[in-house]
């Protein structure tokens, strides 16, 4: 029987909607072109139909990425924390941006014009490319294992993958989120949500409250996530 290790679970890691890359180094040589930018919480950023003029590196901070209807409904699709980018995908599109992004948690952000995008970091700084490419897959895969694990999976298995592959990507075992902020991620009922995680604290799994989750067992959770859900795991 093969064992794994650790790093065979962080090369396995889960996709989940958070977007975040802790090693920003890539930027470190382009930073003195851009313009150092801060956002308080509850900031709206950018809404639907807004030109785009620039690109913005997040250093440090939580932006909310949400599709928004035209009868003002809203749908979480990500959010994003420092390393991740915002604006590029509608600024090499070519299109006026598409979502409404609000500030979580204070923002400490780098905005880069147009011109100097085009005519400076991506033929001057190709490790500022490397990290505009990587934040642009992220947004896809994040898209489409959505749509993947909508089809495929159980409530308890979507939310087992979600917290593991969290707990992984941020390196912490407490995860700022509320049961209504999971359900909005992952278009889940918010008191569907809150029974699947009484299930999952019933068996040892996690912890919670009303603004957090903790992960009590990685291992375990590591392990139901490639299993089929128990029935007294369903909600």
């Amino acid at each position: 029987m093969v064992m794994r290790t650790h790093a065979d679970e962080v090369n396995q890691l889960p996709i989940v909607p958070w977007i975040e890359f802790r090693d920003q180094s890539g930027w470190n040589d382009a930073l003195h072109l851009g313009r150092k930018v801060t956002w308080n919480a509850r900031f709206v950023v950018q809404r639907p139909e807004d030109a785009v003029a620039s690109i913005f590196l997040l250093r440090s901070g939580t932006i909310k990425v949400a599709a928004a209807s035209e009868t003002g409904l809203q749908r979480t699709l990500w959010l994003s924390g420092p390393g991740s980018t915002l604006g590029e995908a509608a600024m090499f599109g070519h299109h006026p941006y598409m979502h409404h992004i609000t500030v979580i948690e204070p923002c400490v952000a780098y905005e880069f014009s147009r011109r100097v995008v085009l005519e400076e970091l991506l033929p001057r700084h190709p490790a500022v490319s490397v990290a505009l490419i990587s934040n642009l897959a992220a947004k896809c895969y994040v898209m489409s294992t959505q749509v993947e694990e909508i089809t495929f999976l159980s409530v308890p298995q979507r939310l087992a993958r979600f917290f593991y592959g969290l707990y992984l990507a941020r390196g912490s075992e407490r995860l700022p989120l509320s049961h209504a902020d999971i359900g909005d991620l992952l278009g889940l009922h918010r008191v569907t949500v809150s029974r699947t995680i009484s299930a999952m604290k019933r068996a040892g799994l996690l912890e919670s409250d009303t603004h957090e989750i903790v992960v009590t067992d990685i291992t375990a959770l590591a392990t139901f996530v490639t299993e089929t859900t128990p029935q007294d795991m369903r909600p």
